[in-house]
Parts: C-alpha cells; sequence; structure tokens
C-alpha cells in the first residue's frame, strides 16, 4: 500500500524507455499537446521514484513537473498525469482513496513536494482605514458619543454574522468614495503581508456588494489552516471562510493557479458551494453554484450537498441558523468523494 501510486504510475508507462545513469526513467513525455506544444518524440520527459514510495515527473520538453509523496493526497495535477499516461478513471479514484488512507498510517517524510511560489506585492488598504479594534479603543474614550453611526453599523454588521473578530481583523474607513464608509473591509493576508482587500456593504441597497481590489488567483485565508488538520474547506466568499475557517476563491470558477495553491497546503480537499438560484436575463433560474462543482469534479475534490443546503443559500447563512460546531459537522458527514454521484446530486440540486 505504501508503494501503491508509485508502483501503479511505473506500470503504465510507455513501453519503450531507458534509464539513466543519473536514476531517470525517460520516454516521449505525454504532457506537451496538452500544455500547447507539439507531441514529445525526443524521450524529454522522465520519472524518478524513491524507495520511499515517492515518485516525480518532470518534462524538459514544456516544463510540466508534478509529484507524488506517501502521505500526501493525490493531487488534481498528478491525476492529469495518470490520465494522460493511460489510466482509467476507476483506477485513479482507487489511488486517491489509497493515499487518504495511508495518510492515517503515514507523516510526509522530510523530502516534501517543493511548494508553489508566490509572489504578491503589498497592496494598501483604502484610504484612512483603521481596524475596528484600533477604532473601538479610540471611540471607547468617549464612551462612543462620538462614533460615526456607520462605523457602529459596520461593526455590528460583522457581529451579527457570527464572525470570530479575535481572529479575523476587520477595517473601516469614513472614506466616501465606493460608500466605503458604508462597507466592512477584510484585509487579504498572505504570509503576514496585507495584498489587497474586500469591503462588503453593510447595507443590501448598497450595490456593488463587494468592492474589492487584490491579486488575481488569490486565495483568502492559507495562513489560517492549521497544519495538523487533515482537510480543507473551500467556499467561494470571504465571509463564509470566516465562518467556519476555510479557504476562499471569491468565485465559483476555481482557477488552476488557485487550486495548486490549495492543494499545496497537503490536506483532503472539500469544496462547499453556495445554494442561492440566480434568474438570467432569459428569465430562467440558475444555479452559479454547479460552476464551482464542476471544477472541484475535475480537480478531484470532495463535494458537500448539507442537510441545510434548501435553506441556507451559503455556509455563513448557515452558521447564523446553527452555529459553526453544527455546520462543520454537516459538511463533513455529508462530504462526496465519488464524481458520478456528485454529478447525479448536481444535476438533481439544478
Amino acid at each position: 500500500m505504501f508503494n501503491a501510486v508509485q508502483d501503479y504510475t511505473l506500470s503504465i508507462l510507455p513501453s519503450k524507455k531507458r534509464r539513466s545513469q543519473a536514476g531517470w526513467l525517460s520516454f516521449n513525455a505525454v504532457c506537451c499537446q496538452h500544455n500547447g506544444e507539439s507531441a514529445d518524440t525526443r524521450g524529454r520527459g522522465g520519472v524518478m521514484s524513491s524507495q520511499d514510495g515517492g515518485i516525480s515527473y518532470h518534462c524538459f520538453n514544456c516544463g510540466f513537473k508534478i509529484g507524488y509523496q506517501p502521505g500526501r493526497p493525490l493531487g488534481f495535477k498528478f491525476k492529469r498525469l495518470l490520465k494522460w499516461l493511460g489510466a482509467s478513471e476507476s483506477e485513479i479514484s482507487r489511488l486517491t482513496i489509497d493515499a487518504l488512507r495511508l495518510r492515517e498510517l503515514v507523516a510526509p517524510t522530510d523530502k516534501e513536494i517543493e511548494p508553489i511560489k508566490v509572489s504578491w506585492d503589498e497592496r494598501p488598504l483604502p484610504v484612512e482605514a483603521q481596524s475596528f479594534w484600533a477604532l473601538a479603543e479610540f471611540y471607547k474614550l468617549s464612551e462612543y458619543t462620538n462614533a460615526p453611526s456607520a462605523f457602529l453599523e459596520a461593526v455590528n454588521y460583522v457581529v451579527n454574522r457570527k464572525i470570530d473578530t479575535q481572529k479575523y481583523d476587520f477595517y473601516w474607513t469614513p472614506e466616501v468614495e465606493h460608500k466605503l464608509s458604508h462597507r466592512a473591509i477584510v484585509p487579504f493576508i498572505y504570509q503576514g503581508k496585507i495584498v489587497g482587500y474586500t469591503a462588503r456593504a453593510v447595507n443590501n441597497n448598497i450595490k456593488p456588494k463587494y468592492h474589492s481590489n487584490h491579486p488575481a488567483h488569490f486565495v483568502f485565508n492559507l495562513d489560517n489552516q492549521p497544519k495538523e488538520h487533515k482537510f480543507v474547506i473551500v467556499v467561494e466568499g470571504p465571509f463564509d471562510a470566516m465562518a467556519i475557517d476555510a479557504v476562499s476563491t471569491q468565485t465559483n470558477d476555481i482557477s488552476e493557479q488557485q487550486a495548486e495553491l490549495i492543494e499545496d497546503l497537503g490536506k483532503e480537499v472539500i469544496y462547499v458551494p453556495d445554494f442561492d438560484r440566480h434568474v438570467g436575463t432569459n428569465g430562467k433560474e440558475t444555479w452559479p453554484g454547479s460552476q464551482g462543482i464542476a471544477r472541484a469534479i475535475e480537480y478531484g475534490w470532495s463535494v458537500c450537498f448539507p442537510v441545510w443546503r434548501d435553506e441556507c443559500k451559503d455556509v455563513s447563512a448557515a452558521v447564523e441558523k446553527y452555529g459553526k460546531l453544527f455546520v462543520l459537522k454537516t459538511i463533513l458527514n455529508s462530504k462526496e468523494t465519488n464524481s458520478l454521484k456528485i454529478k447525479l446530486r448536481m444535476n438533481w440540486q439544478k
């Protein structure tokens, strides 16, 4: 079982291959035509296996590389490699489950997969923005008699959303541009640096609901994912993420860059869509959450259809109604890993 992924990958390599002195098994790369390059005919793809059951693939033509280490989940890029090598969906599903089971038995070795390198520049918050706590201390001196009503409205909005303000920082500004004074500002932090923000309107009459300034493909709340947790929950909105300490993609169209950052945490990934419906220009009702599920299926993630989905449009609304612990329990109890069952339930949900 410890070598299951390695053994299966080696068994489906092209028959025409050669071994180099450095230990690489070289063959015609199977990735190039999927990455915008012509098919490799010069044996520039290769795998390297290790005694602990790990295996790495590197293409010296298009640059695609990926690896697997026992104790880590099977990432979507490695699953793609298996598919390009000719593995069936059932075999990939079996290996995915084996990898998760193996994680219960062994921790990853010191030889970790090279982490994703992301460099996002720091970005300033809106002009005059101050944290809720700093403003609360300031206005406390006057027993809050001088506190702007818009600031108090923003604080009440966050408290009513059942967000832990001891764990998550919020900011407010008197700036009127983009109606920022009537928004609660959420800083986007990565590796301790503020790299952007989103400002949520505290009044539903204010449009758009969010005013944001952050890097493309940003994943919110990565810094707050404990290393000892075996899973990471992925949601759409930042308030959903803060409600249950999940990560947020800000969109239902999860990019590959976001998926890589999430999988780089080395945990089982569980996706929880939003369940609200929209009426399109054609008058038909649509479910935007189905797009996120389609992405989750593509990446091989688990998907949840919790018991509160007909009553609550998203995770945050469920936490407001039922509490954090109940919502987390229902998410873990309702996760589905089989892609066919996910598709059937998604079609039924529509």
